[in-house]
């Protein structure tokens, strides 16, 4: 953005300069004549930063994911961006909420050793591929929206820029920052189910080059399956100096708890025949399958089958960020980013199973059985990324040049622990179907920690990548990236049990990026690209004996895709086509048996097409749209999963998925908009015996503005449609039933 000082501040500079000065003197001089003076003309040049501000549009030409802010039409991969402006036109508080926008994505439930936001991108997990302005934000908590301006999705293999992970994409939070002006902005909520929250967003200018922001939340919140509660608060104050100068310095912290009452959903069943079903250890003549049934979740959405007075979810982020950039000419830009991020978990839920006497089919007093889940992190992540921006010319060909280095500690004491009852057993109560709040946790002793695993994870990256304009019309891009992965993990037992063994692995690995891409007119652009991505057995932190000896699992993206932007640059659409694959997935060998050595001998794949659109048709008329049709398929099966796979579709991974949010502004007041959200089937396993069924969810929205207040009202769920959020194997998370909320904001 080409930069405008404010008239104090021009005339600053512009006196010291020598032919000012001359002027200046000129003019004061009251005798004699002033000469006309033919200055040489000078070239500007600037950062390219996104000129369209995200709290007026759905469209974001420009993106930051990638480290660095760049025109969506330059980069090789499917990108979306999902808005301030979408974001609050939809009340979507939360980054779940926002990604409900984002094609291709669906969410895992709370287990499988995680919490938080599980997140998959083109059939494959993500959760940690999620980050926090460029850093890595692993950590597992539900992540909000108070601090946030915009969200990005990268789709495919992105090792190249951010190391490990990233077989389906990653998802990037682009945080709220100081900015030169005044901003007071208040706004608070109520609504069905026991929701209230306030915010505040305040920025001020401190002088012509500095600026103070902070951005405050609250929430109390029930839900539509009572019993369930998201309570939260955060805190973000951020300062900058320099804004706009040679050298820019921005500092900023978030805190940001949350004291929950988890849900694990309702569990599912899979229909079998007579005689077919395994009687369950320890509970004789009770089995976990049923002889009827619709493989599918339990028909009960409504229900809460937890213990809302005894289970909790408690976290606690706290993220400090240093940033400096120093412009050494106009074509070199220094950039050094330092993070610390620290993470508390401390979950204690009750996960919910089904289980069938003999010959029964579900009914209303089909026993629930209650499983307790207890997970205790301590995370720490530590990191400073340097990069060098460069652009030059050889010849008649420019160059954009991104280098960097990339140095990351990462650590994390991930507690075991055991509730029971005094004789050493199951404490929880079991229930009924139909009765989900029987049963008493009275019995229930104090958790008792048995074991603590103790990892560290130790990254050093080198990496480059050129964007080569050969014509105006012919670009290639070209990187890589080497990375140094270093973990281990040190196991300890507080139990006469013997501690799992400690463990280590090192992993350099290289990862490629290239495209070609075709931009005939201002408007267009083309492309082809390939890149690569790995999964160490690692990348989580922890190492595990099964996997120590593994190589890093390997990825690659094959894809082709067009971008334009239409009506003066209102409007852009993309489409893609793309194949995802993993070439080597981490099996069980069934030839050696459990407990021993896994083995790289799997491999999947997802082919797909995407189309999207986002911005304005007309001066009033707002629209974000996309679909997705995926084909995930299990491709080769070596180990004890059965070779039956093979073929099938991926878990948790719908054939397609589309959206569709438009606004219209009646007048000046008046703002009315709505859209849908649809989803095809999944299957909770790659068996493809129980899957969630497909919905269409329709939210609408209405809103009043006069001068500098508003109050919104947002119902979502219009007509109340069962639908399911996540899954995990054994149980599947409802998705929110009809609620409304209406808010009112002060904006000066």
């Amino acid at each position: 953005m080409r930069e405008i000082h404010k008239p104090k501040s021009a005339i600053r500079h512009l006196a010291k300069l020598p032919v000012a000065a001359a002027l200046f003197g000129a003019m004061n001089a009251s005798a004699a004549p002033v000469a006309e003076v033919k200055l040489a003309p000078v070239e500007v040049k600037a950062d390219v930063k996104n000129t369209k501000d995200t709290d007026k549009t759905y469209n974001a030409p420009v993106t930051r994911v990638g480290r660095t802010p760049q025109a969506a039409r330059d980069i090789p991969q499917s990108t979306t961006s999902i808005t301030k402006l979408l974001m609050a036109d939809q009340d979507s508080n939360s980054l779940k909420e926002a990604l409900r926008n984002a094609v291709g994505i669906t969410f895992n439930a709370s287990e499988g050793g995680s919490s938080g936001d599980g997140v998959r991108v083109r059939g494959f997990g993500a959760s940690n591929d999620l980050y926090l302005d460029n850093f890595r934000d692993a950590a597992q908590y539900n992540r909000d929206t108070f601090n946030t301006d915009t969200v990005e999705v990268l789709r495919g293999p992105a090792s190249m820029i951010y190391g490990r992970g990233s077989t389906g994409g990653i998802i990037n939070q682009v945080s709220k920052t100081p900015f030169r002006g005044d901003l007071n902005q208040f706004s608070a909520s109520v609504g069905t189910a026991n929701y209230y929250r306030a915010e505040a967003d305040l920025n001020r200018s401190l002088d012509d080059n500095a600026a103070f922001r902070v951005n405050v939340m609250g929430q109390k919140a029930g839900s539509t399956r009572e019993g369930a509660e998201m309570n939260r608060w955060g805190f973000a104050p951020s300062v900058a100096f320099g804004l706009g100068e040679q050298t820019e310095v921005t500092l900023s912290y978030m805190h940001y708890q949350e004291d929950n009452v988890p849900d694990y959903g309702v569990p599912y069943y899979r229909a079998v025949a007579p005689g077919a079903r395994e009687e369950i250890k320890g509970m004789k003549g009770y089995y976990r399958d049923s002889i009827g049934g619709s493989n599918q979740p339990i028909p009960h959405a409504d229900k809460f089958y937890g213990l809302k007075d005894f289970d909790s979810e408690t976290t606690k982020t706290d993220v400090f960020s240093f940033n400096l950039q120093h412009r050494l000419n106009a074509n070199m830009l220094l950039k050094n980013s330092t993070r610390m991020g620290l993470y508390e978990l401390d979950l204690r839920a009750s996960a919910p199973g089904i289980v069938f006497s003999k010959d029964e089919v579900l009914n209303e007093n089909t026993i629930i059985t209650r499983g307790r889940k207890l997970r205790m992190r301590d995370q720490e992540i530590y990191s400073n990324v340097t990069d060098l921006l460069w652009d030059f010319e050889t010849g008649t060909v420019r160059h954009n040049v991104l280098a960097g280095v990339e140095l990351t500690r990462e650590k994390l004491l991930s507690t075991g622990r055991t509730q029971l009852d005094a004789k050493g057993g199951n404490c929880l109560p079991s229930t009924t179907v139909g009765n989900p709040t029987s049963g008493s946790h009275a019995a229930c002793l104090a958790p008792v920690k048995f074991a603590t695993a103790d990892s560290t994870a130790d990254t050093m990256a080198f990496y480059a990548q050129d964007l080569i304009e050969l014509t105006p019309q012919w670009k290639v891009l070209a990187g890589a990236r080497f990375d140094h992965f270093k973990a281990q993990t040190e196991n300890k037992s507080f139990t006469a049990a013997t501690a799992s063994p400690d463990t280590g692995r090192t992993d350099n690995i290289w990862s490629w990026r290239t495209g070609v891409i075709y931009q005939p007119t201002a408007n267009q652009s083309y492309y082809a690209s390939y890149g690569t991505s790995f999964n160490p057995s690692a990348e989580a932190y922890s190492t595990d004996p099964k996997n120590e000896n593994l190589d890093p699992e390997k990825n690659r993206n094959m894809e082709m895709g067009a971008k334009w932007t239409l009506l003066d640059g209102d409007l852009s659409l993309r489409t893609a086509i793309f194949r995802t694959e993993k070439t080597n997935e981490r099996q069980t060998d069934i030839e050696v048996g459990v407990n021993k050595p896994n083995v790289l001998s799997g491999r999947r794949h997802t082919d797909g097409i995407e189309l999207e659109g986002a911005g304005r048709i007309t001066a009033d008329w707002q629209v974000f749209a996309g679909i997705a049709l995926m084909n995930p398929r299990i491709d080769i099966v070596a180990g004890q999963t059965p070779k039956t796979v093979e073929g099938n579709y991926a878990e948790n991974a719908p054939r397609y998925t589309g959206n569709l949010w438009s606004t219209y502004q009646l007048n000046s007041n008046w703002k009315v908009g709505g859209g849908f959200n649809a989803m095809d089937k999944r299957y909770t396993s790659n068996l493809n015996t129980v899957n969630l069924p497909a919905y269409i969810r329709w939210d609408a929205m209405a809103e009043w503005r006069l001068r500098d207040y508003s109050v919104q009202l947002n119902v979502n769920n219009l007509f109340d449609t069962d639908h399911f959020e996540s899954l995990y194997a054994g149980f599947a998370v409802p998705g929110t039933g009809r609620t409304a909320r209406l808010s009112a904001s002060y904006r000066f």
